[in-house]
This record gives C-alpha cells, sequence and structure tokens, in this order.
C-alpha cells in the first residue's frame, strides 16, 4: 500500500492537472495514457531491439545446443562467448518489458483507488475522518465497498456533502468538480461492472478489455514475424493471462478498466510506428552489418 501511494501520488499529480484542464475524466485518462507511452516509447525501441536480437540467436543457439548437447557446461560456455560477440546482453530488455510496466500499472492504481489521497492530495486525518462516518451514513448505507471508501465518497459527494464537515471549502469544490467528470456514454466509472445491473452496461469494460488486449498482441505478433514462435501449452498462455486480467477489470472501479482498454489501443498505435521504423528485419540487419564492420576491425 506504501508503494502504491508513493507512486499514486506522483501519477496523481498529472492525472489531476489534465483533469482540471478538461473537466472530464475519460479525456484525462486518454491524454494521461498517450502521455505515459510517449514516456515509455524509448524502452519499446530497447523491447524491439531486443526481440530481434533473441530471433537472430535463435538459431545460432540451436545449432550450438545440438553441438554440444551431452556437454552443457561447455555449451554454457560456448554461449557466452557468442553472446559477447554479437554484441548482445541477454538480460537487456527486462527492466522495460517486465518492470516498468508493474511501476506505471502501481501507479495508476494508486492515483484511481485513492483519489482523495493521492489525486486532490488531501491530508490523511481528515480522509481518516471522512471514511470512518461512511457507514453511519443512511444515504450510503449498503454502498460501500472496504477498500474502495474514497471512490465511494467522490460518486456519492452530492449525497453526503452535507456531512463531509472536516474538509474545507476548497478541498470540497475539488472532491465535487471530480465527481462530476466520471460519466461515459451514461456509464458512471466510479461503478465496478459487478455490482451493477446489466443494463448499467459497465460489463462491456470487461469485454472490451479482452478484446482489445487480444487485437493489440495478434497485430504485434503477426508485425514482428512471431506468430508461430510459441509451441504447446504456451501459446494459450497470454490468453489466460487476459481472462484474469478482464476478470480484475470486472471487479473494480470502470475507470480502471477504461485506462487498460486505451493501453491497448495505444499500444496498437505504437507497434505500428515500431513496426515501420524498427522492425525486426530492418533491426536484424542494421545488427550483422554492425558486426560485420567489427569483425573487420578486429582481423585489421
Amino acid at each position: 500500500m506504501a508503494i502504491l501511494d508513493f507512486l499514486g501520488s506522483i501519477f496523481g499529480y498529472v492525472l489531476w492537472f489534465l483533469f482540471d484542464a478538461v473537466s472530464n475524466y475519460t479525456i484525462a485518462i486518454v491524454l494521461f495514457t498517450i502521455l505515459i507511452n510517449l514516456i515509455m516509447f524509448p524502452f519499446a525501441i530497447k523491447r524491439q531491439k531486443t526481440m530481434a536480437s533473441n530471433a537472430r540467436m535463435a538459431e545460432k543457439q540451436k545449432e550450438l545446443k545440438k553441438r554440444y548437447e551431452k556437454d552443457m557446461k561447455k555449451y554454457n560456455e560456448e554461449l557466452a562467448k557468442l553472446y559477447e560477440k554479437e554484441g548482445i546482453n541477454p538480460m537487456s530488455g527486462c527492466l522495460s518489458t517486465m518492470l516498468l510496466p508493474l511501476i506505471l500499472w502501481s501507479g495508476i492504481i494508486g492515483a484511481i483507488n485513492r483519489p482523495l489521497k493521492n489525486t486532490l492530495h488531501i491530508p490523511d486525518e481528515k480522509i481518516t475522518a471522512a471514511v470512518q462516518i461512511l457507514p453511519t451514513l443512511p444515504e450510503v448505507e449498503g454502498k460501500i465497498t472496504k477498500g474502495y471508501e474514497e471512490l465511494q465518497i467522490v460518486r456519492h459527494f452530492s449525497e453526503i456533502k452535507e456531512h463531509l464537515t472536516m474538509f474545507n471549502e476548497e478541498e470540497l469544490a475539488d472532491i465535487e468538480e471530480y465527481s462530476s467528470g466520471f460519466d461515459l456514454m451514461g456509464m458512471n466509472l466510479l461503478k465496478k461492472p459487478n455490482d451493477c445491473a446489466f443494463s448499467e452496461m459497465l460489463w462491456t469494460i470487461p469485454v472490451v478489455c479482452f478484446v482489445s488486449s487480444i487485437l493489440m498482441m495478434y497485430i504485434s505478433q503477426k508485425m514482428s514475424g512471431m506468430q508461430n514462435q510459441m509451441q504447446g501449452c504456451m501459446k494459450f498462455m497470454p490468453y489466460g493471462m487476459f481472462v484474469f486480467t478482464s476478470y480484475i477489470a470486472y471487479t473494480i472501479p470502470g475507470a480502471v478498466g477504461i485506462y487498460w482498454i486505451l493501453n491497448s489501443v495505444v499500444g496498437i498505435g505504437q507497434n505500428v510506428i515500431l513496426n515501420k521504423f524498427y522492425n525486426v528485419h530492418t533491426i536484424n540487419a542494421k545488427n550483422e552489418a554492425a558486426r560485420y564492420a567489427r569483425l573487420k576491425i578486429q582481423e585489421s
């Protein structure tokens, strides 16, 4: 929770700045998503180069394994030499593919799930006082989900405003402004799909999450030429992950699911750009040329 709050507080300043400028959560999160992907773009290029290097190494690694299949120690030694000779770091790209997305996701969750603390930056003691009185208010009886109290204060602000005497006028005005911008085509993005009636259409958010994730993976694999790289059960692992994330989107406020959808859509655009300027074949051709130049220098 401390990590979520720390990262969420940083992201919250950006999210509130964008929201304050446009007064609409959906537009703010679109701008936020584009901004995050621009920051991540250099790491996406790095990941693309790593994928190209791994594709180039795959055949050479297969030959080594065939040659030294009975001597794994020798195989590992020769493999290390091959990586050094090719100028490839096998660990490169791990930061951008695993750690950074997790950090970004944690920050976004922290900013959205605890808007009073991390987005509006209201003092903790006031938030605690507001959360403590929630169960005593008949206006929200039976509507409060544990862990999402701050979101519920924002969602039901108009009903409970008169009870929130712990906040000053400026803080109340900020909460009121924030609470008014979460409508998307009649859907209240502060609600959770699993708590809503079918007619409220919030169930479409996890469905679109699933479809957009598959579409992004398909386009990414097709452009990189890696559709047939994964075999056996590994081929279906991404789909299991997409089902899991869609289920999470079904159980959390729609605002988070909207970010995931937009992130997939922006990711598709990013993949198109990467394939045009940093596709695997172009990168490998440049790497081979650079390797040949290095070898010529070493020989001379």
